[in-house]
């Protein structure tokens, strides 16, 4: 791919090493920063995760009815990707990935439920997912070298009851995290939520859920010496919204305005409700934002903005990409990503380079000045270079394992997928159909160059096996689940 020039600053796509390379890592300095990190006070971070926000849901992404002038703002602020993606078509293993640095074929954790294989075919069991105590969260990296953590909203990564929960794994505080996946009770207050109590009737749960970070940032800026008293310890809040994931419960009187916004502009929108959404999440990023501005600490800390998905077919329109939540095709895992370094990343950069959820983790740690753990967070890249603009960065193969699919989402095809450079190569399990494509070429996946690129599908086909082989993945010998209607296999 071409780079990309934005203003004075430009950023090159990379030339991605074999998928059996590693990411290099970057050698810590005296007192354990990274020679990536400028010498400065170690940052605050602010993760900002949504549940099925879709690539183009923001006005900066090219929405034209959604308003999200708080996120658009961080937009210019920061650098926006174009070609970030999430680690899986659907939440649990995505933010797995996302607290791991970990491919989810590496770690295992490839759906929400645990799938076990019967005969030759891999299927789903009826117990969920969890993430194994073992694994070194980014959380308790971030606690070994020194910060406060809180974490807020959807956690996801619990076996039903049982204790595996954020302060489990390196956070000191959790607020609304279970094995919940969505609000079962809505997003109006009562929630009857675990860990979170109720509010008022009619509060609103995205709105509670930014109070409560408030409450807790409140907390960790005690210990903040731009405030005169503190011991200067660093804080990571891990910001979890459970929004826009359904049901679809907005403000009405935003529902109301979207329904009549779409209606005078004449464009079809699926979920007026959906769009409220939208932009009650993004008055609350304005909210936190706020806060830092307040308090004097938005020079001092990283945000990061980002999707654990693609956006859902009843809710939104992933256009021109292919497909919704659910599907390795790129409406399921293309996400937005806006990540604002102050003082580091030029204001208003947009990257065309493609990034993985696993790349948070390394990126983090350099940013924050900690040392590197490759042998936990393996197959993450750290991405710091990119941030600073160096055209000669390279990010190397990502890989997507989902080998089971959605039941009941009627789009989603269990498969493995990578991607290197312009190039992905997806397999299919359902069928074993194989398809390639070049995604500078044909961004909507609509031309399968298998049969006419033989070798380069082939190519692609020898580094996916590599990967898995590698991760000792689990992959059926036979279709996953049976065929639907008119569903050929080969």
């Amino acid at each position: 791919m071409k780079i990309r020039k934005i203003g004075v600053i430009a950023l090159a796509l990379v030339v991605a090493p074999q998928a059996s390379a590693r990411p290099a890592a970057a050698k810590p300095q005296a007192g354990g920063v990274s020679d990536a990190t400028p010498a400065r006070t170690l940052p605050n971070i602010l993760f900002v995760l949504v549940d099925d926000l879709g690539w183009r849901d923001l006005a900066c992404y090219g929405h034209p009815i959604h308003e999200t002038p708080n996120i658009d703002a961080l937009a210019e602020r920061g650098m926006r990707f174009t070609n970030a993606y999430a680690a899986c078509p659907i939440c649990a293993p995505s933010r797995a990935a996302i607290l791991t640095g970990k491919f989810p074929s590496n770690t295992g954790f490839v759906d929400n439920y645990r799938s076990v294989h019967k005969g030759e075919t891999l299927q789903r069991a009826k117990e969920r997912q969890f993430l194994d105590l073992e694994e070194v969260t980014l959380a308790e990296a971030f606690k070994a070298g020194g910060y406060q953590t809180g974490f807020l909203g959807k956690w996801h990564l619990s076996q039903g009851m049982e204790p595996r929960l954020p302060t489990d794994q390196g956070f000191d505080v959790n607020v609304a995290g279970s094995f919940w996946g969505h609000p079962l009770k809505g997003y109006f207050s009562p929630y009857q939520m675990p860990n979170l109590d109720d509010g008022p009737k009619g509060e609103y749960l995205t709105d509670r859920l930014t109070s409560e970070a408030i409450r807790v940032m409140e907390g960790f800026a005690q210990h903040d010496p731009s405030t005169g008293s503190g011991q200067g310890k660093p804080w990571l809040l891990y910001m979890s919204y459970y929004t826009v994931h359904g049901p679809f419960h907005s403000k009405p009187e935003k529902t109301k305005k979207y329904a009549a916004k779409a209606k005078k502009a004449g464009v079809a929108l699926k979920s007026p409700a959906y769009a409220g959404m939208v932009e009650s999440l993004d008055e609350n990023v304005g909210r936190l934002l706020a806060w830092l501005e307040e308090k004097g600490l938005r020079k001092k800390t990283v945000v990061i903005f980002t999707s654990d998905n693609g956006g859902m077919v009843r809710a939104t329109d992933n256009r021109p990409l292919r497909s919704y939540k659910g599907d390795l095709y790129e409406g399921g895992i293309r996400v937005p990503c806006i990540i604002d370094w102050p003082g580091v990343i030029r204001p208003g950069s947009v990257c065309d380079t493609p990034v993985h959820g696993v790349d948070f983790f390394a990126t983090l740690l350099a940013m924050a000045g900690l040392p590197p753990q490759p042998g936990d967070h393996e197959d993450s890249v750290n991405l710091v270079p990119l941030l600073k603009g160096e055209a000669d960065f390279e990010r190397g193969p990502m890989v997507w394992h989902y080998p089971v699919g959605v039941p009941h989402i009627a789009h989603s095809k269990p498969g493995s997928v990578i991607r290197n450079g312009d190039w992905k190569f997806l397999r299919l399990y359902e069928d074993g159909r194989e398809e390639l494509y070049n995604l500078n070429d044909d961004l909507g996946e609509t031309r399968n160059l298998v049969a006419s690129m033989p070798e380069k599908a082939a190519e692609m086909k020898a580094q996916l096996d590599a990967v898995l082989q590698r991760h000792n993945a689990a992959v059926p010998a036979k279709p996953s689940r049976p065929l639907r209607k008119g569903a050929k296999a080969k």
